[in-house]
């Protein structure tokens, strides 16, 4: 059976909307079934994000006990109307419609007090309440990271794993029941230790079993507290929002976009608990060097870390204390420099496999993982990688019994990367460029 692509849209959605009837033709020759759009923004007279894509709702907020401000940004009835259209048209072909990042755009509300919700399922069904009455053609809607816990361990991209709690993270553990000072004390215990290993204790120890690395890393009873707290915590705000959507009209799919499973005990986000709460895990498949939430980024990251609080630790002990932290082996891979030579073949039959195993496991089924597919480049800012890596990743998914798959988005799509897609999942490309042409790759005769 062919790969089901979905693909996105947004950030700005006008390139699509304003010539959705000819790209959708395209797309549905290519194999793409469903659509993600977003965020809900389009862009203003200087090009920036600001105006809403849909009608206030002021009274979801209010009616949960919340007070409102007047939205900033007016609206644009005529790209209202288009966007509209457009999602018609999907909803018409039978393509499965999701936005992205739903608050975006949306009406500021002051949530309500932590104590009162504590988990702050009553606002995000405010959220949801206000985007979803606008768009009925809509089924459902994917958060980005959602309750996932820091996972680089220097600060980067906004995020730092040791850093600590902000006042407001400490009002809001304090309301569901958590010892802050406990959970402090946790936190640096083991920021402590990653600043003190010896090369005894990681040739010692290393990465052989889950009693030499608590080992390793000196866990006690406070580290294990802080631990289970970024776990639990997440989890327990993802049923109490499911629970909190379930009572809206109609009933909403969920998704989230997750690192890849390698990274899950990082980020304290549980697949295999998840399952229960989201319809659909759309894990990262993202593994490009340097920018951000790719794999080998953020592995080349942690090793350069470690050997920096850690001077008398060699490059293969920084690599081991990696190995045994978050468990994650690269083929092919023994120093840093090998980080900058490409990915192995190796690499796909072995991680690209397992990340996509591990992940249709924890859901259950198949068609509940729905992979973000990318190659680096921009948002992201990671060393680009080529068609041919795409193509790799995409096969070694489906022979791990993937079934669909997202790309990451439509803006950055190359004409090399519209051709393995479309080749691997419907009728192949015909390239011709007068009709439809990927938006990343010039037009023959342009330049």
């Amino acid at each position: 059976m062919p790969l089901e692509a979905w693909m996105r849209i947004g950030q700005p959605l006008e390139t699509v909307v304003d010539n959705y009837a000819q790209i959708f033709d395209a797309w549905e020759a290519g194999g793409v079934k469903g659509l993600v759009f977003g965020r809900l923004l389009f862009s203003d007279d200087q090009g920036k994000f600001t105006v809403p894509a849909f009608p206030a709702k002021p009274e979801a907020y209010t009616s949960r006990g919340m007070a409102v401000d007047p939205r900033p940004g007016g609206q644009d009835a005529a790209k209202e109307k288009r966007l509209h259209a457009m999602l018609d048209d999907a909803k018409n072909r039978g393509w499965l419609t999701l936005v992205f990042c739903p608050g975006s755009g949306c009406t500021p509300a002051k949530p309500l007090p932590a104590d009162e919700d504590p988990y702050r399922a009553q606002y995000h069904a405010a959220v949801w309440d206000e985007v979803f009455s606008a768009f009925p053609q809509v089924d459902g809607g994917i958060n980005d990271g959602w309750t996932e816990s820091a996972y680089e361990l220097q600060y980067h991209h906004g995020n730092a794993v040791f850093r600590e709690l902000s006042e407001n993270a400490k009002t809001t553990a304090r309301a569901r029941g958590c010892d802050v000072e406990r959970l402090d004390r946790g936190r640096q215990h083991l920021l402590n230790r990653f600043r003190s290993l010896t090369p005894a204790q990681v040739r010692y120890y290393g990465a052989h079993g889950v009693l030499s690395s608590m080992n390793l890393f000196d866990v006690d009873e406070d580290s294990t507290y802080w631990l289970r707290w970024r776990r639990e915590g997440g989890l327990k705000e993802g049923q109490a929002v499911r629970a909190a959507l379930d009572k809206l009209p109609r009933r909403l799919l969920l998704g989230n976009g997750l690192r890849s499973a390698v990274f899950s005990g990082m980020t304290a986000f549980d697949f295999l608990a998840w399952s229960e709460v989201l319809d659909f895990l759309l894990v990262k498949h993202y593994f490009w060097q340097r920018g951000f939430d790719g794999m080998y980024g953020t592995v080349t990251r942690w090793v350069k870390q470690v050997a920096a609080w850690n001077p008398p630790l060699t490059e293969a002990d920084c690599f081991t204390v990696v190995k045994a932290w978050l468990g994650v082996d690269l083929p092919g891979v023994t120093c840093l420099a090998d980080m900058d030579l490409g990915f192995p073949q190796v690499f796909f039959d072995q991680v690209v496999q397992e990340e996509t195993r591990r992940a249709i496991a924890a859901a259950g089924e198949a068609r509940k993982v729905v992979p973000w597919v990318d190659t680096g480049r921009m948002p992201h800012g990671g060393d680009p990688m080529t068609a041919g890596d795409l193509h790799r990743i995409l096969t070694a998914s489906q022979q791990a019994e993937l079934q669909r798959f997202l790309f990451h988005n439509h803006d950055h799509l190359t004409a090399a990367e519209w051709s393995v897609i479309s080749r691997l999942c419907g009728k192949e490309w015909d390239e011709n460029p007068a009709g439809y042409w990927p938006p990343a790759t010039p037009k023959p005769y342009s330049y």
